[in-house]
């Protein structure tokens, strides 16, 4: 069945208490008629043959606060009119009335969406769900007596739970008891919720890809389940009321939450570009974002875009699609404040960190353009000896010692012409 998607922005969930859940946080403002009908009026008129249409609204679409009736009648009209023989939305139990049903299922056939979570009632009091199973249930008696579709939404790897393969079971059973759909849904901190606070402290991790599908596997063979790792393109994204500048030296600034959830996420979540073939080692600069130093300019003219620019810092390995993101655009880790035992800090931090990064990511060759004195280098090569990766110096010994005293010896013409040359090999 062909379908497509509508995002529809209008006032605030409700509820918005939900310990995972930024969106319903969001305060889109009063709903506004005239707004809301261009929108839908673009989308259905873009769409052809469509016979599904889903809409995502962050919050639940029988709430009259968030789309009046009419606006509600004005959809289910507009699905009838180009043959859309679905309509899915999204909402809360305690909205779920009879008369506001109704009207719609003149038009389209209604497909019920309810985050349900999870059918555990403490489970769903510690998630701050704001309503009970038995609320669940009746809502779903509701929607089939009216002759609607139910779709459930269950969460896996949520906070407060010991046994989560238990919990999915149960939950599983009562929504396959009540649903014609179901979608079991890899639990994301959105980044104004508390889920994303708790991670921050270490005090819970998101499943990765393998430990989804592990957890999910038993429930492969229903054809009505569908299954969702990553439901919003997850990246970390810190809130700016979170958002300081890191500036310091030492293990607390080393070993910061902040770059601790990065690099988590870039070692089990992040895809390298697939047109990245060859991976590049690069310094970070005192100017932020990389991009806007003089030394990095320079790089940018001389890598083909196969090259995957990769910086070596304090926070870790920061792959360069990502120096404009904070905290990568927003720290300083001033170097003369290093000591010894900082220096044998940063080296072994960040070696673990590059091995962790180069056991997920494999390009086809890696070189490196740093200085050879530096904690960044020694790391990187200790890194790459251990895991048997050969590594190409694209700075020549003899040019090193030419130009080791100059102050920035990297910008130097010599520098940027062994750079140039040893990219040039790539084929």
């Amino acid at each position: 069945m062909k379908e497509e998607i509508l995002i529809l922005q209008s006032g605030k969930c409700a509820w918005a208490k939900c310990y995972a859940c930024g969106w319903g946080k969001i305060d889109y403002g009063k709903p506004n008629l005239h707004k809301l009908k261009c929108v839908v009026d673009k989308f259905f008129k873009k769409i052809k043959e469509v016979e599904r249409v889903k809409i995502f609204c962050s919050g639940s679409f029988f709430d009259d606060n968030q789309f009046p009736a009419v606006i509600r009648e004005y959809i289910a009209k507009k699905c009838k009119e180009r043959n859309v023989k679905e309509l899915v939305v999204e909402s809360r139990p305690e909205f779920l009335d009879e008369k506001k049903i109704k009207p719609l299922l003149k038009h389209v056939r209604l497909v019920v969406a309810i985050g349900l979570e999870a059918a555990s009632d403490k489970i769903l009091e510690k998630y701050k769900k704001g309503f009970k199973v038995r609320d669940y249930i009746k809502a779903c008696e509701l929607l089939k007596k009216l002759g609607c579709r139910v779709r459930t939404y269950l969460m896996v790897n949520l906070p407060f739970v010991k046994n989560h393969e238990k919990l999915l079971k149960k939950s599983f059973e009562l929504a396959k008891k009540y649903s014609d759909e179901i979608v079991i849904i890899n639990t994301f901190p959105h980044s104004r919720s508390e889920l994303f606070k708790l991670w921050v402290k270490g005090r819970w991790k998101p499943l990765d890809k393998e430990g989804f599908e592990k957890l999910v596997k038993p429930y492969k063979k229903y054809k009505n389940v569908e299954f969702d790792f990553n439901n919003f393109a997850f990246e970390p994204k810190f809130p700016k009321e979170m958002q300081v500048f890191l500036k310091g030296v030492g293990k607390e600034f080393l070993l910061h939450p902040y770059y601790e959830i990065w690099q988590d996420y870039i070692c089990r979540f992040y895809e390298k570009p697939e047109e990245k073939r060859h991976a590049l080692f690069i310094p970070c600069t005192y100017t932020k974002p990389y991009y806007r130093s003089k030394l990095h300019k320079e790089i940018l003219k001389i890598v083909p875009k196969s090259v995957h620019l990769i910086v070596i810092s304090s926070p870790g390995v920061i792959p360069y699609e990502f120096a404009k993101k904070y905290p990568f655009n927003s720290y300083d880790w001033p170097e003369w404040k290093e000591t010894k035992e900082v220096k044998k800090l940063y080296i072994r931090v960040t070696k673990k960190r590059i091995e962790n990064y180069l056991k997920k990511h494999r390009y086809a060759k890696y070189f490196v353009f740093l200085k050879p004195t530096s904690e960044s280098y020694i790391a990187l090569k200790k890194a790459c000896k251990k895991l048997g990766i050969e590594l190409v110096d694209c700075l020549k010994p003899q040019t090193w010692e030419r130009i080791k005293e100059r102050k920035n010896p990297l910008l130097s013409e010599e520098a940027l012409k062994n750079l140039k040359e040893c990219i040039s090999k790539i084929k």
